[in-house]
């Protein structure tokens, strides 16, 4: 991943639109976009403003490596980040009338079905692997 890529991640994670992300930060509008685009990176007084107004690790803006967010572990910026799409969803499945919540629930265990299908066939195939091997 890159670092324009990384910081669209944060951008959509914060719910900013690049107008507003340029706002918080105070980078111009045009060089945030040049920015996301990839078409330039940021300069160090850029990153010092995106890591002070953002709240990110420039370790990972720069290299993807550890959390995303300053003074947080990588698990609990991934739980955090989990949190959020669990609880968008579950607005989203309470929004929906009965019929839509009954669709979503039957398509949800025909997956986990499917997974835990496709889990023993993939046991079963090593174990067959196993058995044709000479001793």
């Amino acid at each position: 991943m890159s670092i324009s890529a990384r910081l669209r991640s944060v951008i959509d994670d914060r719910g900013l639109s690049i107008k507003e992300a340029s706002e918080v930060v105070g980078i111009p509008y045009r060089t945030l976009q040049n920015y996301l685009l990839g078409e330039r990176e940021p300069n160090a007084k850029a990153m010092a403003a995106i890591r002070t107004h953002l709240g990110i690790s420039l370790d990972w803006l720069l290299t993807g490596d550890g959390s995303m967010f300053r003074g947080v572990s990588a698990g609990a910026a991934e739980t955090q980040t989990v949190n959020q799409q669990e609880e968008a969803i579950l607005e989203l499945f309470r929004s929906l009338g009965d019929a839509g919540r009954q669709s979503i629930q039957s398509a949800a265990e025909e997956k986990k079905r499917l997974m835990d299908i496709e889990r023993r066939l993939q046991d079963l195939t090593e174990a067959l692997a196993d058995t044709k091997r000479p001793a």
